[in-house]
Formats: structure tokens, sequence, C-alpha cells
């Protein structure tokens, strides 16, 4: 090899330079839990649940690899200064749906409404193992919603307020029931509950307000700068070495089928102890019809979603 093949010396330090920023950044963002608290109002409801303080986490993997659990007890730990009137449990409680001793979900106790639903990992393992960590969750008070709706009041400010809340079982592994949606929302906000935005393409137009759904780990390992996944993304070849579809929406906030979506990064990790421009989160929601704005079109999201912190 000749000397005009080898390339100019100067650019080495830098190539590893950056490399080892990115094995740094991918060991040290897995730790910094994120809580991105968002002011929203929904379009449909003249009479918004205002000031109703709703929290949703999923994905917490414990005993998968890296912090997993002990992030998951600062989440809840974190949580209760913000007071939630509602928690919502997006799935995957277990990582490979392997039941270990924990004591990360003891203090669900402390909130007053939790309600949860599967996700694909609490099923790998076959529905006996899938009913005893439903079991598990609610023996620390949490309501555990397969295939099932129902009505939540809460009272805040010498004000009551009610949502209708539809839990369906894991998408990801087909044990969802979309017939549950076939009827429109009535007076009151409905907000949808699953495991994995798959669920998405096969759901009536305008059937929910809200949907709320984790799985995608935001890549996890994230190189694609689209709010869909592509082969820079760690979890592509997840979904492939299972032969399961992609989850076209994979990060954030979308107006989808007439109704805002949030598609959130989760809490754990599964596969590899690394997360890189997918931190793990905590999404914490305040309704509020103020938060409209109306420089944007009615099926942007932001036009329905502030951020209040992040």
């Amino acid at each position: 090899m000749t000397s005009k093949n080898l390339p100019p010396r100067r650019v080495i330090p830098w190539v590893s330079a950056l490399g080892l920023l990115m094995l740094a950044r991918t060991s040290l963002e897995p730790r910094r839990l994120q809580f991105r608290i968002i002011r929203i109002s929904l379009p449909r409801i003249d009479a918004l649940p205002t000031s109703l303080r709703l929290a949703f986490l999923t994905d917490f993997h414990i005993g998968g690899p890296g912090p997993s659990t002990a992030l998951t007890h600062a989440a809840f730990e974190q949580l209760r200064a913000w007071k939630p009137d509602i928690v919502l449990l997006g799935g995957d409680y277990f990582d490979q749906g392997r039941i270990i001793p924990t004591t990360a979900f003891d203090t669900l106790t402390l909130f007053p409404r939790v309600y949860a639903v599967l996700g694909n990992h609490d099923h790998r393992r076959g529905p006996e193992n899938a009913s005893a960590i439903a079991r598990f969750l609610a023996s620390r008070g949490a309501v555990v919603l397969q295939n099932e709706r129902l009505h939540v009041t809460v009272e805040r400010d010498h004000r009551v307020m009610t949502v209708e809340l539809v839990g369906l079982d894991d998408p990801y592994t087909g044990l969802d029931d979309p017939s549950l949606l076939a009827n429109p929302p009535g007076a009151v906000p409905r907000i949808l509950l699953a495991h994995a935005p798959l669920l998405l393409d096969r759901i009536p137009l305008g059937c929910a307000d809200l949907a709320l759904f984790g799985h995608t780990h935001w890549g996890q390992i994230r190189l694609t700068p689209s709010g869909q996944i592509g082969p820079l993304d760690a979890a592509w070849y997840l979904d492939r070495m299972r032969r399961k579809p992609h989850s076209r929406l994979q990060r954030g906030w979308f107006w989808e089928r007439g109704m805002l979506a949030y598609v959130s990064a989760g809490i754990g990790l599964t596969q590899l102890p690394f997360r890189l421009f997918a931190p793990p989160e905590v999404l914490l929601l305040e309704f509020d019809a103020e938060a409209t704005d109306p420089c944007w079109p009615c099926d942007d999201p932001r036009r329905f979603v502030r951020v209040a912190n992040s």
C-alpha cells in the first residue's frame, strides 16, 4: 500500500475520539431518566377535565441488562412528588417474562388509581406466566386490563372528572381485541392504553381521543432521525430476528386515526445494556384546554401538545 492510500493522520484521532464519545454516551444515557411534563388538550372534548394529571410508564424490563431495576425504583419514587391522579403502565414488567423477586413495584400502593396492560415479554413464557405477572401487579394495587374498558372518576380541586379507559392486551403478540373500539367515544375523553403501536393500523378512525404505547424503546440505539424505524436502529434488527412486523410509528407524538398518539421510549433495557438518542422516560400529562396552539394545523400534534418541561 502506498502512502497515497493511507488516510490523513489528522483524521484518525478525530474518528477515535468520536467513537469513544459515542461509546460513553451509550453507556451513560440509560441512566439519565427523563420526566417529560406535557400540557395537553383534546380537540373533541368540550368540557375537558382541566388539571387532571396522568402518568404513563412502560417497558420496565426488570432483570434485564443495565440499570432497569434501579431506574424503575427511581421512576416511582420521583413520581410521588408530582401526585398523579391516574398512573398507567404499558407492559413488559419482567425482561423475557422471567419473574424475579423485586421491590421495584411496591410503591404502586401509594398511588390511588393504577391501571396496567401486558406486553410481549409478559406473554413470552406462556399464559400461566402472564397470569402470574398480572397477579403480581394486582397484589400491588394495579388493575390489569386485558381487553377491557371502564370509566375512571377523579376529584381534583373540588372538580369531579371522568375519563373512559380502554386497555387492550398485547398487539405485538396478536392478543388485543380491537372490537372494543368499534363504537365511537361518548361524552367523556377516551384513553386507549396498549403495549405496541402496531395496533394503530387496525383500529377505526376516531375511536379514541388519546392513545399511549410503549414497546419500541425508540429503537434503543437510534440513529434514524425520523419518528419511524430503520436499519440504523437496533430495534429494527430485533423485529427481523423474531419475524415480526415493525411498528410504523416508533417515537414521540403523532396525529393518527383522528386522535393524539404517543409512543414512549420506556424505562428499562432488553438485549443490550445501551441506549443512544433514546433516553429512558416517564410521560406526565396535565390536561388543559388552554394548551391549544392555533398556529399549527388541526392534524398536527403540536396544536394540542405543549412541552412544560423535558
